[in-house]
């Protein structure tokens, strides 16, 4: 038998990777959430330590004596996904879909924060991201190529459309990137 050797890093990096392949397969939601948070959880502790600028970009817009019910609201689903010892039988509850995708967004960047090149699902998860939701363009403005694309109306329209063929679209855009890598 082969034993697997990963860094925490490289570990993050695919988890986060495969949690944005399932979503833009319109996966099971769950899995995504405990991949996405088993990820961001080990980018976010190393970005701590790192003193990583998405890290201090969180602080900031986190009320000051409130981090605590913060952490402990984003973290409540993944822990009770993971963890039976407190609440054996209970249920998880109005936890949207669209959680995922914060998630996702705010690992890339502590990913990125943390001296990393995205990788091109995240580059694809990113631009979709900011298709959706475009006042983050302020975060990405050193990529002025994602900023042309966000201007474009029939894009814009993206926002309007079913979650099912936003996600469709992200997997256009996953697979477009592929196909550009390939060709270089």
């Amino acid at each position: 038998m082969t034993g697997i050797r990963v860094s925490k890093i490289e570990a993050a990096k695919r988890q986060i990777e495969l949690s944005i392949r399932f979503l833009f397969q319109n996966e099971d939601p769950i899995g995504i959430l405990t991949l996405a948070a088993a990820g961001f959880r080990i980018l976010r502790d190393l970005g701590e330590k790192a003193d990583a600028q998405t890290h201090h970009h969180l602080k900031k817009i986190i009320k000051p004596g409130m981090e605590g019910k913060l952490w402990k609201a984003f973290n409540r689903p993944a822990d009770f996904l993971k963890h039976a010892e407190d609440i054996h039988d209970g249920i998880l509850e109005n936890i949207q879909e669209e959680a995922n995708d914060v998630l996702i967004l705010f690992a890339c960047f502590y990913y990125k924060n943390l001296g990393h090149q995205w990788t091109p699902q995240m580059e694809a998860f990113i631009t979709w991201y900011m298709l959706l939701h475009p006042e983050i363009i302020e975060l990405l403005i050193e990529d002025p190529t994602k900023y042309d694309m966000v201007a474009d109306d029939e894009v814009r329209a993206l926002k309007e459309k079913p979650r099912s063929e936003q996600l469709t679209f992200g997997k256009v855009i996953t697979d477009r990137v592929y196909m550009a890598i390939r060709t270089i």
